[in-house]
């Protein structure tokens, strides 16, 4: 199945769901996204995980992401209890925008369910030629958060960033602890000095609970997103940025043993795997779509 069959296959069955048209084929595409860029946890296959928490009342379909406030380099998004794929999508062309006018644009959003993969918005802003960094604050999750309460003192906090590498882009994805299959992790004693940086960013800025405070469940409780662009013509210009990157990538490259090449996430081909495919088919026959 190609990426554009399945992205049409995807998006049928939000808009069965009860989403907008747009909107649906926003969130399949992120899912797409998070396949190519080797986050399958977050990739297409998360649909039946977004069908579920629809049908039990946790996301909206129907939301619209609303501006809060805003000035030239920054803006407020409140998501309105939307899937979280919508309205990071949306503050992402934001912060992109704002970093074109006045070389820096920054986005929080408040009020979100889950956006998938961070590393999806970050590499967005790297397809515009920026540097691009996306932090989510997800409530604490009771089963993972049991064993990491002595570790991590803030929570788990997926972030990412991302900048341009030739034709391509190169990112990396991270979190506190040990929680989830990432191919980095910072250590968890770390959490309560950058975690306090996250936290600030995420729930200070929009006035959310913080991690330790969202304790009613990941269903229950509200995510917060922060990105950032930075457009490298408002500095040195996109010349030297592409020189560093490069020099930056063979570097890491030659040590193909180290932990910054292990955690490197260069983009692949879309390919789901049978599984994947099977179960998507299997949703969309129950309920009765189809992506032609």
């Amino acid at each position: 199945m190609t990426a554009s069959e399945m992205r049409k296959l995807l998006a049928a069955i939000l808009i069965k769901k009860g989403m907008y048209a747009v909107e649906a084929e926003t969130v399949a595409q992120r899912m797409i996204d998070a396949d190519i860029m080797g986050r399958r946890e977050f990739g297409c296959l998360s649909v039946v995980e977004s069908v579920k928490s629809i049908d039990l009342g946790d996301i909206d379909p129907r939301a619209l992401s609303m501006k809060k406030s805003e000035t030239p380099a920054t803006a407020w998004i409140d998501a309105n209890e939307g899937m979280g794929h919508v309205a990071a999508s949306k503050g992402t062309t934001e912060a992109i925008e704002k970093a074109k006018a006045v070389g820096i644009g920054a986005v929080v959003i408040s009020n979100s369910q889950n956006l998938g993969s961070p590393l999806v918005y970050a590499r967005l802003v790297a397809q515009a030629g920026m540097i691009g960094c996306c932090l989510t604050s997800p409530p604490s999750s009771p089963e993972i958060e049991a064993e990491l309460e002595e570790q991590t003192f803030f929570g788990r906090q997926p972030a990412a960033f991302a900048v341009p590498a030739h034709e391509a882009t190169i990112g990396y994805e991270f979190s506190f602890g040990v929680d989830r299959p990432l191919r980095h992790q910072i250590p968890a004693e770390l959490s309560a000095s950058l975690g306090l940086l996250q936290c600030l960013l995420t729930s200070g800025l929009t006035g959310a609970k913080t991690p330790p405070e969202k304790t009613r469940g990941p269903l229950n409780e509200r995510f917060e997103h922060f990105i950032i662009a930075i457009a490298p013509a408002a500095f040195a210009g996109p010349e030297k940025l592409a020189k560093t990157v490069e020099s930056l990538v063979k570097h890491v490259d030659s040590q193909e043993n180290s932990p910054a090449y292990r955690a490197a996430i260069t983009e692949s081909p879309f390919a789901p795997d049978e599984s994947t495919l099977q179960q998507i088919h299997e949703l969309a026959q129950k309920l009765k779509v189809s992506g032609n």
